[in-house]
């Protein structure tokens, strides 16, 4: 069968790659996987999963459908499913449906824990000038 076979492609899912070493700062929605090695520092809106990675440092407002940190999480965040691996460091408050804490991980904060059925609040990820908001 031929590489470029049209019958047989299979489904790519996409990842975003934030590398070791950059530093963005926003408002920003993720509809593919996040994988964070740099620094974000803002307001994220994802359907997806956010890794945040062992170099990785995020801060800030997050909703996702799953956080897996083995980096550095500070800030609120409201996720479906969290996870904290052994590296992991979280300080700051949650609303999670399903939480894991790794042997070392760590968790400082508060964490409210929600029924599977549920809805995670929204949050607004509009781009806005706050130089010229009154």
């Amino acid at each position: 069968m031929a590489i470029f076979n049209k019958g047989s492609i299979a489904t790519v899912s996409e990842t975003t790659v934030i590398s070791n070493g950059a530093k963005i700062e926003g408002k920003f929605y993720f509809d593919s996987m996040l994988h964070l090695d740099g620094e974000i520092t803002g307001v994220i809106d994802s359907s997806n999963v956010i890794v945040i990675g062992k170099s990785g440092v995020l801060k800030g407002q997050v909703k996702a459908s799953k956080i897996v940190i083995n980096g550095i999480f500070e800030g609120e965040m409201q996720v479906d499913s969290l996870e904290i691996l052994s590296g992991g460091v979280l300080n700051g408050n949650i609303i999670v449906k399903q939480l894991s804490i790794e042997n070392g991980g760590k968790f400082n904060g508060s964490s409210k824990i929600i029924e599977k059925d549920e809805e995670l609040a929204t949050i607004d990820v509009s781009i806005e000038n706050s130089e010229n908001a009154s």
